[in-house]
């Protein structure tokens, strides 16, 4: 037995290669297919001065109220006025005077918040946004008179545009 075991001449081991590409090929594929590829971006980041600055003075932004009674008008801070409803309906003629005398208060202002209640039906809330949005007042008005006006009796002027929606406090 002992003859056996001489006789058997040992082979040079050999490495197989072909396998262990094809392994790093699915590896380096799977790699590159997850990988997350990161932007590097400039942000533009203003840092404080040194020298303390006064805190700027809070623009002015009007919100209406929209309640079941009528409409309350308010800046944020305090309440401005109220407009009951007329036989069951929203006075909206009023709402637009009285908006139009806030914005002749503060000429420069565009925000809005209109907030309302939550029985309050969705066709009140968008007729109260065209109303606060703009109006129509007569060509001699202290709001047109920047404007080029061509034989107009009446113009349409922007009051405040940029509203926001939200739920009455």
């Amino acid at each position: 037995m002992r003859s056996l075991l001489m006789r058997r001449e040992r082979k040079p081991a050999e490495l197989l290669l072909v396998p262990m590409i094809d392994i790093f090929t699915v590896l380096v594929t799977f790699l590159l297919m997850t990988a997350v590829f990161s932007r590097i971006a400039i942000m533009q980041i203003d840092l404080p001065s040194s020298v303390p600055a006064k805190p700027a003075e809070p623009k002015f932004r009007l919100e209406v109220i929209v309640r079941q009674d009528g409409f309350e008008l308010s800046d944020g801070k305090q309440a401005i006025g109220a407009i009951p409803k007329v036989s069951g309906a929203y006075d909206l003629n009023a709402l637009s005077e009285r908006v139009l005398a806030v914005k002749r208060e503060h000429p420069t202002s565009e925000d809005a918040s209109v907030l309302s209640e939550p029985k309050v039906p969705y066709d009140e809330l968008v007729q109260v946004m065209d109303t606060i949005r703009s109006t129509e007042v007569p060509a001699t008005d202290a709001l047109v008179v920047g404007q080029a006006v061509t034989g107009a009796q009446t113009v349409k002027v922007a009051l405040f545009t940029n509203i926001a929606l939200g739920d009455a406090p």
